[in-house]
């Protein structure tokens, strides 16, 4: 069994592959809908797969047979869009998965509150509608001045708004449900929700046979911008750092809760002065660039501990036996962009590379591409990663970053 599919691995899990062939395992592509979806697509590597395959829909029982006939070891979700079926493979499989009976509750964000709710956790007062007519009328429901409209099973800060009237409401509303989301499924629902105000921070954990690990935890910083809400940078901090003990603990319980007995998880939980509340999970890495990150300030990444997890279960229980040690300070700095045109120049691309506390960057936009202003994560010019002894050096370098931002010197618009 030298064998390891991957269900969509676009964006963070597109890194899955080169780590389990350096552990000498071969690696399958699946991919829950064709074609991939537009926003995934440029991260997706071919090469990086011995065979790539297409759910249909209607090719369930094909993929498992092609899968026990080759000798899978595992099967991990790679992306958002392939937690259900890589989880339905492999609890059908025998192998590692989260709660077969579960799932629905890692995608559908209603029934992710609905589901903490019931297990004693604090969740988000709520209600899901399918027209405009019916948000209107239940919305003195939540007896909320600030609502947050958007769509059921998105991801990435897609389709997000935030209302502070019902004229507002309508509009987020007729929107969403002329639309389809980021991975491409078409909104027949929107959720309604009461606006949480607070911190907003992230637990990243891997889990197996329903114990827990907890690789980095982080604090974003977001602002309001362009009739959004936008991702300033993140701000990563030690699991035991008794600021987040407390979000730590609820995580732990909504993870338990979720059924999330096997993989990576990315959770978002807000902060305020009656304590932690989820916003939403992720039953899969957290995204981007950012669990390749870690590699440059911790010893622990979610990648490498998934790994273990899937196929080495003697290492994870090895190296989840201590916490994980941090050598540096990081964070994320999101670039965000109040221009619209043509981009005609990168400069940027190459100057980031000077920083002192440089790592990586991922960018999302090319010469020739159209740009708009910056709402969400998936419109944003990309992100610049940054680690450093010295968390001086790391401010210095974001207020470069922001200096040559506002200048119009990381990208020429046209």
């Amino acid at each position: 069994m030298d064998h390891v599919a991957i269900v969509d691995p676009y964006s963070s899990g597109q890194f899955l592959a080169a780590e389990f062939a350096s552990r000498g395992y071969s690696c399958w592509a699946i991919h829950s809908c064709s074609p991939i979806p537009e926003v995934f697509s440029s991260s997706f590597y071919p090469d990086n797969f011995e065979h790539s395959f297409f759910y249909t829909g209607d090719n369930f029982e094909t993929l498992l047979y092609m899968l026990r006939a080759q000798g899978c070891a595992a099967v991990v979700a790679g992306a958002e869009s392939g937690v259900i079926l890589a989880n339905r493979l492999a609890h059908t499989l025998g192998l590692p998965s989260c709660a077969a009976d579960k799932l629905d509750t890692l995608r559908d964000k209603f029934l992710m509150q609905e589901q903490i709710s019931l297990d004693g956790l604090r969740s988000i007062p709520q209600f899901q509608a399918s027209s405009v007519s019916e948000v209107l009328a239940r919305l003195p429901e939540l007896d909320a001045a600030r609502t947050v409209v958007k769509p059921l099973s998105s991801c990435g800060t897609d389709g997000v708004n935030f209302c502070e009237n019902a004229d507002q409401v309508k509009n987020a509303v007729e929107h969403i449900l002329d639309s389809r989301d980021c991975i491409g499924n078409a909104n027949k629902s929107v959720l309604v929700q009461k606006y949480m105000s607070g911190s907003e921070y992230v637990i990243d954990t891997v889990s197996l046979n329903g114990q827990h690990y907890v690789t980095n935890t982080s604090r974003y910083d977001k602002a309001p911008l362009h009739g959004s809400i936008v991702y300033v940078q993140e701000n990563f901090i030690h699991p035991d750092d008794p600021e987040v003990q407390p979000l730590v603990d609820y995580a732990l319980k909504a993870l338990t809760s979720l059924g999330v007995d096997f993989g990576a998880a990315h959770i978002e939980i807000m902060l305020d002065e009656h304590g932690p509340v989820l916003i939403e999970l992720g039953a899969r890495l957290h995204g981007a660039k950012a669990p390749r990150n870690a590699q440059y300030f911790s010893n622990i990444s979610q990648i490498d501990l998934l790994v273990d997890a899937a196929i080495d279960p003697g290492r994870f229980a090895l190296r989840t036996s201590q916490p994980p040690i941090y050598h540096k300070h990081s964070r994320a700095v999101s670039l965000i962009n109040s221009q619209r045109g043509e981009i005609i120049a990168l400069p940027g691309k190459d100057w980031v590379n000077s920083l002192a506390s440089y790592t990586t960057a991922f960018w999302n936009i090319a010469v020739g591409d159209h740009i708009e202003p910056t709402r969400n994560l998936f419109d944003s010019p990309g992100g610049v990663f940054l680690a450093h002894e010295s968390l001086a050096a790391l401010e210095s370098d974001t207020r470069l970053i922001r200096k040559m931002e506002s200048e119009g010197k990381l990208w020429s618009v046209a």
